[in-house]
C-alpha cells in the first residue's frame, strides 16, 4: 500500500526523495518566518501535518484538531475550506472555517473499529471545488478490486454534491459519481480539475507495459465517457491546474529525465495545445492559480537542503510571464504535494 501511495503522491515524487534524503537541518516553521513576497489575498499551505495562512506580511496557523496531518486545502466561495485529514491507515475530508474550526466531517473512513483487517479502511485525496460549487470532486482507492480481501490502493476519481452526506466503501462510494477507472497496479487517477464545461481534467497513471508507470494527463467529458490522452507517455506530465481563463493549463512535466518543466498550454475543448516552458530543469510540483487573473504559485525545491518552497510566477497566461520569485523563506519545508489554495479574500 505504502508503495502504490509513493506513485499517486506527485509527479516528482521518485526525484524528489533522494533530495529529501540530504538535509542536514531541521526544516524551519513558516510561522517562525516572513514571507519574501506580499500577495494579495489569503494563501494556505501545509507543512508537517498543519495548514497555514499567509495574508500579506504575516503567517498563522489555523486551529484545527490535534491529531493526524491536515493538507491539501481548497477554498470554498464563501471563505471556508475542505481539507485533508490523514493518518497512518486512512484519511478523511473535512469542511472547516478560515480559522481551523471544523465544521463537519464529511466522510469516515476508518473501518478499523470492530474490524480485525486493515483493508477495509479508505483513502480519500486531493479534492477539488465543481466550478459551480455544489459539488467536490476527490481521488480514493474506491471500489477495491476484491471487496473484504483487497489491500491494493489505486486510485479512481469521483464526485458527489458538497454537504450532502456520501459514505465510502469497498463496491464504491454512496451517494457519488465515478468518473475514471484506474490502471491497476500504476497508483491510478489523482488530481481531479472539474471545467466549466462539466469535463474533468486529471493525471492518470498508466503501466507501460515496460515495467515502468508514466503519467498522462486525461480529460473526460463525462461520467461514462471514456479517458482521451492531452500529453504523451513520453511528456510524463502531471498536477495540472487551470487558470481563472478556464483555458490555461499549467503542469509538470517531465519528459523522460531526472528533473522537470513547470509548462503551460492552451485547451481548447477535447485538445491540448504547444506546451510552453515557464520554470525548465526544475524539482516543481503543485501548481496552483490565483482565483483571479494569471498569477500562478507552485511548489519547488531549489537550495541546497531540498527544502520546498512556494514559489510565484506573476502574468503567467502572457506572452511574457513575471521571473520566478520565492515566496516563503528558503529555510522553510512546504508540503510538495499539497498545492497552495489561493483565496481573494
Amino acid at each position: 500500500m505504502l508503495i502504490c501511495l509513493m506513485l499517486a503522491s506527485g509527479l516528482v515524487a521518485n526525484r524528489t526523495l533522494a533530495v529529501l534524503q540530504t538535509h542536514t537541518t531541521a526544516a524551519t516553521i513558516i510561522t517562525t518566518t516572513s514571507p519574501q513576497v506580499k500577495l494579495p489575498g489569503t494563501i494556505y499551505v501545509s507543512q508537517e501535518g498543519s495548514i497555514y495562512a499567509i495574508s500579506g506580511a504575516k503567517v498563522r496557523r489555523l486551529g484545527l484538531p490535534s491529531g493526524g496531518d491536515w493538507t491539501q486545502p481548497r477554498v470554498l466561495a464563501d471563505g471556508s475550506l475542505i481539507v485533508i485529514r490523514r493518518f497512518d491507515e486512512y484519511s478523511d475530508l473535512y469542511h472547516v472555517t478560515s480559522s481551523g474550526h471544523v465544521i463537519a466531517q464529511m466522510t469516515a473512513n476508518d473501518q478499523m473499529s470492530g474490524k480485525a483487517t486493515l483493508q477495509l479502511d479508505h483513502w480519500i485525496l486531493w479534492p477539488a471545488i465543481g466550478p459551480d460549487g455544489t459539488s467536490v470532486f476527490f481521488a480514493t482507492d474506491a471500489p477495491k478490486p476484491a471487496p473484504n480481501m483487497s489491500y491494493e490502493v489505486d486510485f479512481s476519481l469521483w464526485s458527489a454534491p458538497l454537504g450532502a452526506a456520501f459514505n465510502i466503501g469497498d463496491t464504491g462510494v454512496t451517494g457519488g459519481t465515478r468518473w475514471s477507472v484506474p490502471d491497476l497496479y500504476t497508483g491510478g487517477d489523482i488530481e481531479a480539475v472539474p471545467l466549466r464545461d462539466g469535463s474533468l481534467l486529471y493525471s492518470s497513471y498508466a503501466n507501460t507495459g515496460k515495467g515502468t508507470v508514466v503519467t498522462v494527463l486525461g480529460l473526460q467529458t463525462s461520467p461514462t465517457s471514456p479517458m482521451k490522452a492531452l500529453t504523451t507517455p513520453q511528456q510524463d506530465c502531471g498536477a495540472p491546474a487551470v487558470a481563472a481563463d478556464g483555458v490555461t493549463v499549467a503542469m509538470v512535466c517531465t519528459n523522460a529525465g531526472q528533473t522537470a518543466d513547470l509548462e503551460t498550454a492552451t485547451l481548447a475543448g477535447d485538445a491540448l495545445g504547444p506546451l510552453h516552458v515557464l520554470v525548465a530543469n526544475c524539482l516543481c510540483n503543485s501548481p496552483s492559480w490565483s482565483s483571479t487573473g494569471n498569477n500562478l504559485l507552485y511548489m519547488n525545491a531549489s537550495n541546497p537542503d531540498g527544502n520546498f518552497g512556494l514559489w510565484y510566477l506573476a502574468n503567467a497566461t502572457g506572452a511574457h510571464p513575471g521571473a520566478a520569485r520565492r515566496v516563503s523563506d528558503s529555510s522553510v519545508d512546504l508540503d510538495a504535494t499539497s498545492a497552495a489554495a489561493w483565496s481573494s479574500r
